[in-house]
């Protein structure tokens, strides 16, 4: 059957021989994996066919700057040898895209600068035009418009095959060959002006709405060149609107966020302070980017309306109970673990992320919704990595290919902006991996990630809860794990104000006792709290040494079934003297086996007389005064740890 697929690997060489940036797409000559369907699709298999050809295989904002090397165009077309192929714009070249008969008519009648070079596609043509260092180019996408593929973007190259089955094809005038890319003209501020008329938009046009207020109603303090450094109010609302306006964000949402923002100002900018800002860095965004005209109503969500549903239809769409690990945390919550420090709550943590990314059940319960996690790392970059190795190590996971994306920083979750920013980074993971949204989100730990804010205060932690959920629960409807500490003098419940807690859906506090952390729930919703779980650190040795050569360690949670964790919370009620009447039997019944299997024997059949013990208990290492022997003797029988067998002795079951 291979012999009838189109290779696409010779093409994928002269693009990136020509110098262009190239990444793999996905193929119309195979099904679209199941993360696609599930993620990008919501499970709709005829448009996942549609959309996969079109699709990056993976993150590729990496090569937006700097053009794959030689062994990774190697690998993939190895990988893939039947695959489409994208070419990233704004790296060498910038595409017009004519996705319509009118649009190419348009173009073809000469209203822009002509180019020799020019690809047919489905439904139309793309332009090819050099950059223009002087006049960056943005990618701009209108449906049924002209689009701009620039900055940001990229287009479908020749040789690959549409889902309808169109073939991309090179369509050059006589002279032109694609190697000579440094021939081809640049897009002109008029090109720009002249395709916006074609889609309704003047670039002389200023943003219009209603918006409470117009960008030309107030004067502007200066001509829409960049604000001068300074301080004040002002000049953070003006940082703000145009990270805002960089980021693809609407009027109405920049002015929403900003209104938001303001309150918590000492005293507030005036709304027409304000409101004059944002119409001065709005012009000043226009002018500087006249291909990516502003938007004025978000083209993700519509705007909010208070409405009332009738009963019947919540009881129609009762649902159960979406779990990401059965019976421990639900999707689309809000959960907490707390705990003293270094009690194990990161280790907790980590191991739940590891699990929910590989797919692995949490010792023993079920992850149901194996998916990406985003973990917002407060400290401790170092012993975070190690833990995931140990993870690794001790679990035969290769993480490398686990979707666990750490950050490179805390974020002060309180400032809005901030907030914004993480929800963004990971919007942006999320696109480039394919639209496979996260699982679970973890925010370790609070105080590392709250910013300069008072935890006790009401108002800061409401603002805190609130941007989590409006940035990152709700968005992605998926699970929020919050670490934070205990509060003061207190094991028994987190610290900081209680609306935390009248906003979880669960809890759990993390308690440690020598080497084991005991998790139990404070709080469980919307179901049962389920049974407190005992857990062991069990060490685990790195694959590495360091620069003396010393091995290095770090840890992982093992979890302990009842029996087990009765056992050694038996073992820490016992007397100094009785811990170590059991690590000397121990020790003998070691000597012993390794006596006879150096003989050849078998090393089971070690025995240990009582009296033997007893001797080296009482007169060799004076570990039990002659008196107390009998008693200290007789308690760990009676408990448990030691069993006798006429003269012999042997260790017991719990020790």
């Amino acid at each position: 059957m291979d012999v009838t697929l189109p290779n696409t690997t010779t093409e994928a060489w002269k693009l990136n021989e020509a110098g262009l940036s190239i990444v793999p797409l996905g193929s119309p000559f195979e099904e679209p994996p199941a993360w696609f369907i599930d993620g990008r699709c919501s499970g709709d298999v005829e448009k996942a066919k549609n959309e996969w050809p079109k699709a990056p295989r993976f993150r590729w904002k990496q090569y937006q700057d700097e053009a794959p090397d030689d062994s990774s165009i190697e690998n993939w077309t190895n990988l893939y040898p039947h695959t489409n192929w994208a070419i990233i714009t704004g790296y060498g070249v910038v595409v017009v895209d004519a996705d319509s008969a009118e649009a190419v008519q348009f173009i073809e009648e000469g209203t822009i600068t002509r180019t020799p070079l020019r690809a047919t596609t489905s439904k139309g043509k793309h332009y090819y035009f050099q950059v223009n260092p002087d006049y960056p180019v943005h990618n701009s996408v209108r449906k049924n418009k002209i689009d701009l593929r620039g900055i940001g973007g990229y287009v479908v190259a020749p040789g690959s095959t549409h889902a309808d089955g169109t073939f991309y094809q090179w369509e050059t005038d006589g002279y032109m060959d694609i190697s000579d890319l440094h021939d081809l003209p640049m897009l002109t501020p008029d090109d720009i002006a002249r395709i916006n008329g074609f889609n309704g938009q003047a670039t002389e046009d200023k943003p219009a709405g209603d918006l409470g207020f117009s960008t030309g109603q107030y004067p502007l303090p200066h001509d829409g060149s960049n604000l001068a450094e300074g301080q004040g109010r002002n000049n953070a609302a003006a940082s703000m609107a145009g990270q805002l306006l960089r980021q693809n964000t609407s009027l109405r949402e920049v002015k929403a966020i900003l209104d938001q923002w303001n309150q918590s100002n000492t005293p507030p900018l005036s709304d027409s302070e304000l409101n004059t800002t944002i119409a001065s860095i709005s012009k000043t965004h226009t002018n500087n980017n006249p291909g990516s005209p502003l938007l004025i109503e978000s083209l993700s969500a519509p705007k909010q309306q208070f409405a009332f549903s009738h009963v019947k239809e919540l009881v129609k769409g009762v649902k159960p109970i979406n779990w990401l690990i059965k019976g421990f945390l639900e999707m689309d919550s809000l959960s907490l673990m707390f705990g003293e420090p270094a009690c194990g709550k990161s280790f907790s943590a980590i191991d739940l992320a590891c699990c929910v990314a590989t797919g692995k059940e949490w010792h023993g319960k079920p992850v149901k919704r194996q998916g990406p996690v985003f973990y917002i790392a407060g400290e401790g970059f170092n012993g975070l990595s190690r833990r995931l190795m140990a993870w690794q190590v001790a679990h035969g996971y290769n993480l490398r290919n686990a979707p666990i994306y750490i950050s490179q920083c805390s974020a002060a979750l309180t400032d809005l902006g901030n907030a914004r920013l993480v929800s963004n980074s990971i919007a942006e993971i999320v696109e480039e991996t394919g639209g496979v949204i996260p699982s679970m989100i973890v925010i370790d730990t609070l105080a590392r990630n709250f910013g300069p804010a008072d935890e006790n205060a009401t108002k800061e932690m409401n603002t805190f809860i609130n941007h989590i959920d409006q940035l990152l629960r709700s968005k992605y409807e998926c699970c929020v794990l919050i670490v934070h500490h205990t509060g003061v003098g207190s094991k028994d419940r987190a610290r900081g104000n209680s609306a935390l807690k009248g906003a979880l859906d669960a809890e759990y506090a993390v308690v440690k006792s020598d080497d084991t952390i005991k998790i139990t729930a404070k709080k469980m919703k919307d179901a049962d709290e389920p049974e407190p779980l005992d857990f062991l650190f069990q060490p685990v040795r790195l694959p590495f040494m360091d620069d003396d050569g010393e091995p290095q360690y770090s840890c992982v949670l093992q979890h302990l079934d009842p029996d087990a964790a009765a056992n050694i919370e038996s073992v820490k009620q016992l007397g100094t003297a009785q811990k170590q009447v059991i690590e000397v039997l121990r020790s003998l019944i070691n000597e012993a086996r390794a006596t006879l299997e150096r003989q050849g024997n078998d090393p089971e059949l070690a025995l240990i007389e009582a009296r033997g013990l007893r001797a080296v208990c009482v007169k060799e290492k004076e570990i039990v005064g002659q008196n107390n022997w009998s008693r200290t003797f007789s308690a760990l029988i009676e408990k448990g740890f030691i069993v006798q067998d006429g003269v012999h002795v042997r260790l017991g079951n719990n020790a």
